[in-house]
Protein backbone atom coordinates (compact mmCIF):
# COMPACT_ATOMS: atom_id res chain seq x y z
CA UNK A 1 0.00 0.00 0.00
CA UNK A 2 1.34 3.42 -0.93
CA UNK A 3 2.17 5.78 1.94
CA UNK A 4 -0.42 8.46 2.71
CA UNK A 5 1.03 11.79 1.53
CA UNK A 6 -1.72 13.81 3.19
CA UNK A 7 -0.96 15.83 6.29
CA UNK A 8 -3.58 16.27 9.01
CA UNK A 9 -5.10 19.38 7.46
CA UNK A 10 -5.99 17.48 4.31
CA UNK A 11 -3.28 19.16 2.21
CA UNK A 12 -0.92 16.85 0.34
CA UNK A 13 2.83 17.19 0.77
CA UNK A 14 3.08 18.41 -2.83
CA UNK A 15 0.44 21.10 -2.21
CA UNK A 16 2.27 22.19 0.93
CA UNK A 17 5.55 22.39 -1.01
CA UNK A 18 3.84 24.51 -3.69
CA UNK A 19 2.52 26.87 -1.00
CA UNK A 20 6.04 27.19 0.41
CA UNK A 21 7.43 27.95 -3.07
CA UNK A 22 4.75 30.59 -3.67
CA UNK A 23 5.63 32.21 -0.33
CA UNK A 24 9.33 32.34 -1.24
CA UNK A 25 8.49 33.84 -4.65
CA UNK A 26 6.38 36.54 -2.99
CA UNK A 27 9.08 37.34 -0.43
CA UNK A 28 11.75 37.71 -3.12
CA UNK A 29 9.52 39.75 -5.42
CA UNK A 30 8.26 42.11 -2.71
CA UNK A 31 11.66 42.89 -1.21
CA UNK A 32 12.56 46.47 -2.10
CA UNK A 33 15.90 47.20 -0.42
CA UNK A 34 17.69 43.86 -0.81
CA UNK A 35 17.85 41.13 -3.44
CA UNK A 36 16.86 37.76 -2.00
CA UNK A 37 17.92 34.43 -3.49
CA UNK A 38 17.57 30.77 -2.57
CA UNK A 39 19.95 29.94 0.28
CA UNK A 40 22.57 27.65 -1.27
CA UNK A 41 23.22 25.92 2.06
CA UNK A 42 19.69 24.97 3.09
CA UNK A 43 17.83 25.14 -0.22
CA UNK A 44 14.73 25.91 1.85
CA UNK A 45 14.95 29.60 2.75
CA UNK A 46 15.97 32.89 1.18
CA UNK A 47 19.26 34.63 1.79
CA UNK A 48 20.73 38.03 0.91
CA UNK A 49 22.45 38.38 -2.46
CA UNK A 50 25.19 41.00 -2.35
CA UNK A 51 25.20 43.60 -5.10
CA UNK A 52 28.66 43.97 -6.70
CA UNK A 53 30.68 47.17 -6.48
CA UNK A 54 33.43 48.25 -8.87
CA UNK A 55 37.03 49.14 -7.97
CA UNK A 56 35.91 52.63 -6.90
CA UNK A 57 33.27 51.24 -4.54
CA UNK A 58 30.32 52.30 -6.72
CA UNK A 59 27.52 49.84 -7.41
CA UNK A 60 27.74 48.09 -10.76
CA UNK A 61 24.77 49.29 -12.82
CA UNK A 62 22.27 46.58 -13.85
CA UNK A 63 23.21 46.86 -17.54
CA UNK A 64 26.84 45.98 -16.68
CA UNK A 65 26.16 42.93 -14.50
CA UNK A 66 26.69 40.43 -17.35
CA UNK A 67 30.10 41.90 -18.19
CA UNK A 68 31.03 42.03 -14.49
CA UNK A 69 30.07 38.35 -14.22
CA UNK A 70 32.66 37.54 -16.92
CA UNK A 71 35.48 39.56 -15.36
CA UNK A 72 34.92 38.80 -11.65
CA UNK A 73 34.25 35.86 -9.34
CA UNK A 74 30.60 36.81 -9.31
CA UNK A 75 27.27 35.24 -10.18
CA UNK A 76 23.71 36.47 -10.32
CA UNK A 77 21.12 35.50 -7.71
CA UNK A 78 19.91 31.91 -7.51
CA UNK A 79 16.32 31.28 -8.51
CA UNK A 80 14.09 28.74 -6.74
CA UNK A 81 14.52 25.82 -9.15
CA UNK A 82 16.70 23.88 -6.66
CA UNK A 83 13.81 24.18 -4.19
CA UNK A 84 11.40 22.44 -6.55
CA UNK A 85 13.82 20.06 -8.33
CA UNK A 86 14.53 17.31 -5.82
CA UNK A 87 15.43 20.03 -3.32
CA UNK A 88 19.14 19.89 -4.15
CA UNK A 89 20.81 23.05 -2.77
CA UNK A 90 24.15 21.87 -4.16
CA UNK A 91 22.87 22.46 -7.69
CA UNK A 92 21.55 26.04 -7.65
CA UNK A 93 20.45 27.76 -10.84
CA UNK A 94 21.52 31.28 -11.57
CA UNK A 95 18.69 33.61 -12.53
CA UNK A 96 18.84 35.43 -15.86
CA UNK A 97 19.26 39.18 -15.71
CA UNK A 98 17.16 40.62 -18.51
CA UNK A 99 15.30 43.75 -19.44
CA UNK A 100 11.56 43.47 -18.96
CA UNK A 101 9.72 43.69 -22.26
CA UNK A 102 6.15 43.93 -21.01
CA UNK A 103 4.06 45.12 -18.10
CA UNK A 104 4.54 48.02 -15.71
CA UNK A 105 8.30 47.42 -15.53
CA UNK A 106 8.95 47.54 -19.29
CA UNK A 107 12.50 48.72 -19.92
CA UNK A 108 13.75 47.87 -16.40
CA UNK A 109 16.25 45.17 -15.51
CA UNK A 110 14.90 42.17 -13.64
CA UNK A 111 16.36 38.89 -12.40
CA UNK A 112 14.13 35.95 -13.24
CA UNK A 113 14.23 32.20 -13.53
CA UNK A 114 16.14 31.46 -16.75
CA UNK A 115 13.81 28.54 -17.47
CA UNK A 116 10.60 30.40 -16.56
CA UNK A 117 9.88 27.46 -14.29
CA UNK A 118 9.95 28.42 -10.61
CA UNK A 119 8.35 31.88 -10.71
CA UNK A 120 11.39 33.77 -9.38
CA UNK A 121 11.28 37.43 -10.44
CA UNK A 122 13.13 40.27 -8.70
CA UNK A 123 13.00 43.89 -9.80
CA UNK A 124 16.74 44.53 -9.55
CA UNK A 125 16.71 47.98 -11.11
CA UNK A 126 14.34 49.17 -8.40
CA UNK A 127 16.55 47.54 -5.76
CA UNK A 128 19.72 49.02 -7.28
CA UNK A 129 18.43 52.50 -6.47
CA UNK A 130 17.52 51.75 -2.85
CA UNK A 131 19.38 52.95 0.23
CA UNK A 132 21.17 50.40 2.39
CA UNK A 133 21.57 47.82 -0.37
CA UNK A 134 24.05 45.13 0.82
CA UNK A 135 27.13 45.26 -1.41
CA UNK A 136 30.33 43.29 -1.90
CA UNK A 137 33.55 43.73 -3.85
CA UNK A 138 34.17 40.52 -5.77
CA UNK A 139 37.69 39.52 -6.81
CA UNK A 140 38.71 39.64 -10.46
CA UNK A 141 39.02 36.42 -12.44
CA UNK A 142 42.58 35.55 -13.34
CA UNK A 143 43.26 35.46 -17.09
CA UNK A 144 43.67 31.67 -17.03
CA UNK A 145 40.44 31.12 -15.08
CA UNK A 146 37.47 29.79 -17.07
CA UNK A 147 34.65 32.26 -17.69
CA UNK A 148 31.11 31.27 -16.75
CA UNK A 149 28.81 30.07 -19.50
CA UNK A 150 26.27 32.48 -20.90
CA UNK A 151 22.80 32.20 -19.45
CA UNK A 152 20.06 31.46 -21.95
CA UNK A 153 16.67 32.85 -20.98
CA UNK A 154 13.67 30.90 -22.20
CA UNK A 155 10.47 32.91 -22.34
CA UNK A 156 7.74 31.10 -20.40
CA UNK A 157 5.37 31.42 -23.33
CA UNK A 158 7.81 29.60 -25.60
CA UNK A 159 7.97 32.65 -27.83
CA UNK A 160 11.63 33.62 -27.65
CA UNK A 161 15.06 32.65 -26.50
CA UNK A 162 17.57 35.30 -25.62
CA UNK A 163 21.29 34.71 -25.12
CA UNK A 164 22.73 36.86 -22.39
CA UNK A 165 26.37 37.79 -22.64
Amino acid sequence: MAPDRTVQSGITADELRECQRAKLVAQARNSTNVVLELDSETGETLDVWYWPVNDNGARVVPSDLAAYRKSHQFRGPHCLCAFIDDHNPNDPREAAIVMSKRGLRTGEYIARCALSKCGYVVFIEQTFNSCGLPVKRYSRRSPDKARPLDIVFVDGEGMSMEKLT
